[in-house]
């Protein structure tokens, strides 16, 4: 599933809330499982790593390669899916903060995305419910995984949330804001240029992500282009790990 289709899960619009830098430090909700912290460290022989970017940046086809490369991955977008269906605790709780015009025995998600970038409230609702949902899953997640030598962690919104400090490595892949529409009206049917400029516009500009990454994927061009960076990266990080 490309990153397109992926961000209507309401926790991953991807919004800057008019917010200049990332938080210094991890959410509460982060801190509160410490253990999950431990599982997420990388260390000698074992590679954890992070990768995130905007919407429409190819993270979930370059997730795809690390995988076929050797990587195991775990998405916060589907494991936002898992924890937000129905008869599940986040479902009720977005139930009860959306109201029951965009519940109907499933949750009305091109429209709750819509509701997400018009109202900030709304979104700072959905995300103080689901987050911690979404990380209690991460933690389950990561314990099955932790006999893996390698695992990729699909974090869109990795800097906004101040994780950024529990993850090394970072990978970014990038696409510019030219790639990503064209890339969004290729792929969401019925979108409009308004509505997809609208998501690139409403995301953290890329430089600060850029800065704060330990390695970057250029994927503004051709996807062969794209595949050489990663396949070149690939050993450097199983010998960092």
């Amino acid at each position: 599933m490309s990153d397109e289709q992926k961000h209507d899960c309401p926790d991953q619009a991807d919004l800057k809330e008019g917010q200049d830098q990332a938080p210094t430090g991890p959410p509460g909700w982060a801190l509160a499982r410490p253990e999950l912290i431990q599982r997420l460290e990388s260390r000698p022989g074992r590679l954890r790593l992070a990768l995130t970017g905007g919407a429409a940046s190819g993270k979930s086809r370059v997730a795809a390669l690390l995988t076929t490369l050797g990587a195991r991955e775990v998405d916060l977008d589907n494991l936002c899916r898992q924890v937000s269906a129905p008869g599940t605790a986040g479902f009720q709780a977005m139930a009860e903060i959306l109201g029951p015009e965009y519940i109907a025995g499933a949750l009305n998600r091109a429209e709750i995305g819509r509701i997400v970038f018009a109202d900030h409230e709304i979104r700072r609702r959905l995300e103080d419910a689901l987050h911690p949902l979404i990380w209690e899953a991460l933690d389950r997640e990561m314990a099955a995984l932790g006999d893996e030598a390698a695992v990729a962690v699909s974090v869109p919104l990795l800097f906004e949330t101040g994780l950024h400090t529990l993850f090394s490595p970072i990978i970014m892949v990038f696409a510019g804001p030219a790639a990503q529409i064209f890339r969004l009206l290729t792929r969401r049917p019925g979108l409009s240029q308004a509505e997809a400029e609208q998501i690139v516009e409403a995301q953290w500009p890329a430089a600060p992500k850029i800065k704060g990454s330990h390695f970057v994927i250029n994927n503004d061009g051709e996807w062969e282009a794209t595949e050489r960076q990663v396949r070149a990266l690939w050993p450097r990080l199983l010998a960092g790990a």
